[in-house]
């Protein structure tokens, strides 16, 4: 499950051949988010991962409105090295290309405004059709990149709500 987690990280990472569609129930899933789920989380590093950690309502309570498409629950739950519902701020290559050790920020408290969904396909992740996607605005997180050393990302900052297996890996 941590090697799917960080190919997962990785394709996100390198997410430039990326292209999104529109996304089925999102007027419903937006206005759920917006009535019943934080726009905060708490900043947090791993040895390899920095990312805001969010409640994990963001996935539990949003994946039934994507269901019926196919979708299910990402794998970030279970395992010692998932950390649930979470925006990634730096991904592993990142943070050991950069040297990053520690991040000052950690523990602090971190707003995002949720703008809309996208559903997102890229080769590089063989498992999976589909991505279903909250995009967010925190410019915050473009800050504390920049402080660090990092580029902008390439792609907006997201929370990760639904995963379609491809047919073969679905059983």
């Amino acid at each position: 499950m941590k090697v799917f987690r960080y190919v997962f990280l990785a394709w996100i990472g390198i997410c430039t051949q990326c292209f999104a569609q529109t996304a089925p129930h999102c007027s419903q899933i937006m206005d759920y988010v917006e009535k019943k789920l934080p726009h905060c989380g708490v900043l947090k590093m791993t040895p390899t991962f920095v990312f805001v950690d969010l409640d994990d309502a963001y996935i539990h309570s949003l994946t039934p409105f994507i269901e019926q498409d196919g979708f299910q629950e990402p794998p970030y739950f279970g395992d010692p090295y998932t950390e649930g519902a979470q925006i990634s701020i730096m991904y592993s290559e990142e943070v050991k290309k950069y040297g990053i050790k520690k991040i000052a920020e950690c523990g602090e408290v971190i707003h995002f405004t949720p703008k809309t969904c996208e559903i997102v396909h890229h080769s590089t992740w063989k498992e999976m059709e589909e991505i279903y996607l909250i995009v967010v605005d925190a410019p915050e997180l473009d800050k504390i990149r920049k402080k660090y050393g990092l580029p902008p990302l390439n792609f907006p900052f997201h929370i990760t709500i639904g995963v379609k297996p491809k047919k073969a890996n679905a059983a």
